[in-house]
């Protein structure tokens, strides 16, 4: 077993939802044992607090989906 350490910047969660949708960008969080997150990074501070929800993980990706449009829309600034 190994420690799995990640690196989440924006750039990380646009590739992970571009790539594997809402699911991929949740698992970032969910498979790893320590996260580091870009400072001042207002998608991952959002992403973070999707994530600490008492939530269903479907509820979760669904937020995760109805954020990430938008800000692949060009509804949200990508700071």
């Amino acid at each position: 077993m190994g420690f799995h350490k990640r690196y989440i910047s924006k750039q990380v969660i646009i590739s992970a939802f571009k790539e594997n949708g809402a699911e991929g960008v949740s698992d970032l969080y969910i498979k790893s044992d320590a996260i580091n997150v870009e400072p001042n990074s207002p998608i991952c501070k959002y992403i973070i607090k999707i994530m600490y929800l008492d939530e269903t993980l479907e509820y979760k990706h669904h937020l995760i989906n109805v954020y990430m449009m938008q800000l692949l829309e060009g509804l949200y600034p990508l700071k």
